[in-house]
């Protein structure tokens, strides 16, 4: 386990109203993770979500879950499964709150910093994972019971910028290289089940010559 209190990170991550998280290309919706209750029973936490159409399969890290009722074909807020209460658990990931932004690529990749910017944050350090840039990066205005200093990412995926941003509290161990782990494994995974998407459809793919190497191997799976 994180070794933080299960009842404190429920209340820091529950509690979180009107959570907004600005990314390079829009702005995320606003969310109330407390708004759950009522009459009609609420959608169970998502493990993967097809996204911009189908183009993009998100899926979170281990133990994470994406929050169905933040899910448009653009946008998407992750937090551990056990906060969503679904049945699968948290497999002992950390306290943290991940958003997933997508827009249509313009041609030259977004970096890192410049997510990092368009979100009114300053770069603290810049650290590469497997060939994927990772910023850290600290905001004067962090998410209610979070901390400044939080993790960005992007890449692209089928022809959309993928921009990710990880914000947890000051406890969290998502706060160490854990968090910057946890970015790396949700692009890692999508691009992946993204190929697997696109050739179990026989859908036109925009990926790089790499990526279509590995379609290639993923192809003979379903033969």
């Amino acid at each position: 386990m994180s070794g933080m209190n299960t009842g404190i990170c429920k209340k820091t991550a529950l509690g979180l109203t009107a959570l907004m998280v600005l990314s390079a290309c829009s702005e995320g919706p606003v969310f109330d993770l407390m708004q759950k209750t009522g009459k009609a029973k609420p959608m169970p936490p998502l493990i993967k979500a097809q996204m911009v159409e189908g183009a993009v399969t998100l899926v979170p890290p281990l133990g994470y879950c994406i929050d169905p009722s933040s899910l448009t074909q653009t946008f998407a807020l992750m937090a551990r499964c056990d906060l969503l209460n679904a049945e699968n658990g948290a497999l002992d990931a950390p306290i943290g709150l991940i958003t997933a932004s997508l827009a249509k690529s313009r041609g030259q990749p977004l970096s890192a910093a410049d997510v990092a910017h368009a979100g009114n944050a300053n770069v603290v350090e810049t650290l590469e994972k497997s060939g994927l840039k990772i910023v850290r990066a600290e905001t004067l205005i962090p998410p209610n019971g979070l901390a400044k200093t939080h993790y960005r990412t992007t890449t692209q995926i089928d022809g959309f910028d993928l921009s990710l941003a990880l914000f947890s509290p000051i406890e969290s161990e998502a706060q160490g290289s854990l968090g910057a782990s946890m970015l790396q494994n949700i692009v890692k995974t999508s691009q992946d089940a993204s190929i697997a998407t696109a050739v179990a459809s026989g859908a036109p793919s925009k990926t790089s010559a790499s990526a279509k190497g590995f379609r290639t191997t993923i192809a003979s799976l379903f033969e």
